[in-house]
């Protein structure tokens, strides 16, 4: 399975898609480290650094620009709807890559812009344009992949495919 989903709701019964190479640019930026305790002793050159503590990071934004698409207008607003109950949950949620195998738990921070790309009085197809700004806290999630060797997948004596859940943090 390609493209992404939220909280388990893919990004075509939303109506929702993403404008070529933001989401994975995005999403695969490296975090920024806190800043490592440190000492300029004065008598010393340069300054001493902890080496020995775990890099921890900072949250990190993405911002991404997508599109919202629906058939009508009240196909529109009911996927603008949807689409913002599942921002506006003060948990979070859940945005999965099936490209990538990887699930992110991310807040929503902003929306900075919404425009209309083909009038709402048409009756017909509407699309609009709008970004994103989502926040990353790292909290760990469950991962899914598919059971494989070099050659193809590894399916059950009854052909079903096998999937291995990892718990992990994505950064």
């Amino acid at each position: 399975m390609l493209g992404t989903s939220f909280n388990g709701k893919t990004q075509e019964a939303l109506g929702i898609h993403f404008k070529r190479g933001t989401l994975y640019n995005q999403l695969l930026r490296f975090p920024k480290p806190k800043e490592r305790y440190s000492y300029d002793w004065k008598n010393e050159h340069g300054k001493e650094v902890d080496e020995v503590s775990p890099t921890i990071y900072e949250a990190i934004q993405y911002t991404v620009s997508c599109y919202l698409e629906a058939k009508d207008l009240p196909d529109f607003m009911a996927k603008r709807a949807a689409f913002l109950a599942i921002l506006s949950d003060p948990k979070g949620f859940i945005l999965t890559s099936h490209t990538l195998g990887l699930s992110y738990k991310l807040r929503y921070i902003d929306s900075p812009s919404f425009s209309t790309l083909t009038p709402v009085w048409s009756g017909g197809k509407l699309y609009a344009e709008f970004t994103l700004t989502l926040e990353n806290n790292y909290a760990p999630t469950i991962n899914v992949f598919e059971l494989a060797d070099e050659e193809s997948l590894i399916v059950t004596e009854s052909g079903d495919q096998i999937y291995v859940e990892a718990y992990s943090q994505n950064f």
